[in-house]
């Protein structure tokens, strides 16, 4: 790929980064839900389809994505406020993920979506996490998602300990 061509790469996911940022802050904008909140959608294929926009991130950290679907649940809400969540939750851990600390696995059963990856490997300590890459890592982007998930009665979680970072979406 010439460097021509990788610029257009970046300056297309930017304009997508831009976009679901702007379809966030529409989404909790609304008053009126337009029945939309109301609908029952798989998760299966809206949780793949992030993995495939936010896969571009672990360019070159040799790094593998585990998929454990124990279930291919239905959830009723917003379909794209939900996919918009787990698009942020994917492209958090894609992003905060150093190269050879994997896996970052994506577990589905039938009430939840958890997105787990390491922050360091037991072997380095020299990667621990810090104030500022957490806050500023995992600050904006994860309000937007609890509020998304308030306004459709779904929850989410965050959990973060020395060696990983394991988020949850559940309904």
């Amino acid at each position: 790929m010439c460097i021509r061509d990788r610029a257009i790469d970046r300056v297309r996911r930017a304009t997508f980064e831009m976009k679901i940022t702007i379809e966030m802050f529409l989404c909790l904008a609304r008053e009126t839900d337009d029945g939309l909140y109301d609908r029952q959608f798989l998760v299966g294929p809206l949780v793949s389809k992030a993995i495939e926009q936010q896969r571009h991130l672990l360019s070159g950290k040799m790094i593998d994505v585990e998929i454990e679907r124990i279930e291919n649940p239905r959830v009723c809400g917003h379909p794209q406020a939900f996919f918009i969540a787990v698009n942020n939750l994917v492209r958090n851990a894609f992003e905060h993920t150093l190269a050879g600390q994997g896996p970052i696995t994506i577990s589905i059963t039938e009430h939840e979506v958890l997105v787990t990856n390491q922050v360091r490997s037991n072997a380095d300590e020299l990667h621990a996490p810090t104030e500022t890459s957490s806050v500023h890592g995992y600050g904006l982007g994860l309000g937007i998602i609890q509020r998304l998930c308030e306004r459709n009665g779904w929850s989410f979680s965050l959990r973060a300990d020395k060696t990983r970072i394991a988020a949850r979406l559940s309904w």
